[in-house]
């Protein structure tokens, strides 16, 4: 007669050890988040769709106009860098005149556009234009002319440079009026050219500190 295989103990828990956690109700929370989250992520993506298209144009004449002004500074051996860089965004068929826009460049995914003085004891002069959005959730466009008031030296940081900035533009993105932006740019690219001429950057801070709103002032990293 065929031997019985022996039957297996039971696992007898030690003394003191508490019992095993029940196993946790199944529910749909991961679900329902995902569901959520993927509603919300469709919302933004056709609200962020309709607000990149009108940005997109908008950024195109903010990307001519800079492109121009660069050039008249150029004439006058005054070297300025555009971001993002001309190379990005247009093709040339003779530099740095004729152009056209690339078709395959995405405008409305620029957030900011900048023109920086790189001409010596002009480092850190720069015009800025920047997206963002206000605290009732409207897009938003500013422009600020930035500029450095000097120098000192930290502690624990070492040579900083004090930044200044003028609040030249803020409006909402979808009302923007290029006229109003041009006036500004031209008021503003006038004074800076004529600084430059004059050997002067002291005369335009003078007129940017006059005309217009005071902005952000911070320190930042000099680089020495």
């Amino acid at each position: 007669m065929p031997r019985r295989a022996p039957r297996k103990a039971a696992d007898v828990p030690e003394p003191g050890t508490p019992p095993p956690e029940p196993a946790l109700a199944e529910d749909d929370f991961v679900q329902q988040l995902r569901s959520e989250l993927s509603r919300r992520q469709e919302a933004a993506g056709a609200k962020t769709g309709e607000d990149l298209s009108h940005r997109a144009e908008l950024n195109k004449r903010l990307l001519q106009d800079l492109w121009e002004v660069h050039n008249q500074f150029e004439e006058v051996g005054v070297h300025l860098t555009l971001d993002p860089s001309q190379t990005l965004f247009a093709t040339f068929a003779e530099y740095p005149t004729k152009w056209t826009f690339k078709e395959n460049f995405d405008f409305g995914a620029v957030k900011t556009i900048e023109l920086g003085d790189r001409a010596q004891g002009w480092v850190g002069f720069t015009l800025r234009f920047w997206y963002y959005r206000a605290n009732e959730g409207s897009a938003r466009l500013r422009g600020i002319f930035e500029w450095c008031d000097g120098e000192s030296y930290h502690r624990y940081s070492g040579w900083m440079r004090m930044m200044s900035q003028a609040v030249l533009f803020d409006g909402e993105e979808d009302r923007v009026n290029v006229r109003d932006l041009h006036r500004v740019l031209r008021d503003v690219v006038v004074q800076w050219y004529a600084a430059h001429l004059e050997r002067n950057p002291a005369t335009f801070v003078a007129h940017l500190k006059e005309k217009y709103p005071k902005g952000a002032s911070y320190a930042k990293e000099s680089y020495r």
